[in-house]
């Protein structure tokens, strides 16, 4: 364990604790966020993504390795707000229910199978890793409910628009299927691979090589990136949700199961591109910026024995620039202040310091294990 980077966990958990607005037993933070083309203000909502329950899940990370009790108990307060607001629209991993469920069920090492259950009914309308069945696969297989898992695989299988290319899926609003971890798919060739994993089913391996095989098509040698098709043209950013970092960690995990050379080479292009390409750091962010792109060169530590140097200069970068000098840290809301959420703010880039600090027990929430 290194103590350096434990210390800059421990000094960002203590802000969320101080900075947590009580009542009762319950705790919330209040945070900026994005109304139109407005930076509003506002108390948090449940979700994993910028919620409750993402803070309450790295406190009660922190607390594993610290002992510290305020950990805990502003992780169990969290928490149980986030509980009391469900349930909430959607069944996917960062933005649903599930998501929530996930968190409690980490937290607490046990879990209402009844109650996952009833959040977790498929929904054509929500497929992505984000918001829908790629996100409640995840879950539903590190709660071991392999036949719900397998409803949502189905589900993508069914919903799958299949041409010459590969299979890719309908997710947000864009001029083309998305590539990409968040909502495209990288992630949700991932959650089937998986679910293959777990199952043996051969129909979901396929699916997820069809997913890979999409991507594929779409990848740009010039830029050595797959694209983002939301806007009007083709961009190339190199984040998590969007772009390198987030191919690269479905391949390298791709790998681990299958061991396919294809696989390796692609998952190899993703870490050049993300090690010539860090983000500004203007965003240290988990989802879109320097924090999330890190947690990409963390994995490829473990999974294929590359050194942390990367990881490691992108957190000493942080902690010179921003812990050091006392001021705020650059969160995922361009304009907005520093915020406490796991994806956008704080709690994310605490629990970056946090994996970086033991890697072997602090598993990645952006490829959360499944099983």
């Amino acid at each position: 364990m290194n103590p350096t980077y434990l210390e800059i966990a421990e000094r960002i958990g203590a802000r969320l604790c101080r900075d947590a607005l009580w009542h009762s037993r319950r705790c919330n933070w209040t945070a900026d966020f994005l109304d139109g083309e407005t930076i509003a203000h506002s108390s948090l909502g449940p979700d994993l993504y910028e919620g409750t329950s993402g803070i309450a899940l790295f406190l009660s990370r922190l607390a594993s390795l610290t002992g510290e009790r305020i950990f805990r108990i502003t992780a169990e307060a969290a928490l149980r707000q986030a509980l009391d607001r469900m349930p909430i629209p959607g069944c996917g991993l960062y933005d649903g229910s599930l998501g929530v469920l996930y968190a409690a069920a980490e937290i607490h090492h046990e879990f209402d199978e009844g109650a996952v259950l009833r959040q977790a009914e498929p929904d054509p309308a929500r497929l992505d890793v984000m918001y829908g069945s790629a996100g409640a696969i995840a879950v539903l297989l590190k709660l071991r409910l392999r036949e719900a898992a397998a409803r949502h695989g189905d589900l993508l299988i069914r919903e799958a628009s299949r041409n010459d290319q590969g299979w890719s899926w309908k997710s947000l609003n864009s001029h083309r299927n998305l590539t990409g971890f968040s909502h495209g798919a990288a992630g949700i060739g991932w959650a089937l691979l998986e679910l293959h994993r777990a199952t043996g089913e051969h129909r979901f391996r396929v699916a997820a090589l069809e997913a890979f095989r999409y991507e594929r098509s779409c990848f740009s040698p010039t830029e050595r990136n797959w694209p983002d098709y939301r806007g009007d043209t083709a961009e190339y950013p190199v984040f998590w949700c969007h772009g390198a970092a987030g191919v690269g960690l479905s391949r390298l995990r791709a790998l681990e199961i299958l061991r396919d050379e294809e696989l390796l080479v692609e998952a190899r292009i993703a870490l050049t591109t993300v090690r010539e390409h860090t983000p500004s750091i203007s965003n240290f962010s988990l989802c879109h910026g320097q924090a999330g792109n890190a947690d990409l060169l963390i994995y490829a530590h473990e999974a294929l024995g590359d050194a942390l140097e990367g990881a490691e200069r992108i957190a000493q970068e942080g902690y010179d620039r921003f812990e050091k000098r006392h001021v705020p840290w650059p969160c995922g809301l361009p304009g907005g202040n520093e915020t406490p959420g796991l994806m956008l703010g704080l709690a994310g880039i605490g629990y970056f310091y946090l994996r970086l600090a033991d890697p072997a027990q602090i598993r990645s929430v952006l490829l959360p294990p499944c099983c």
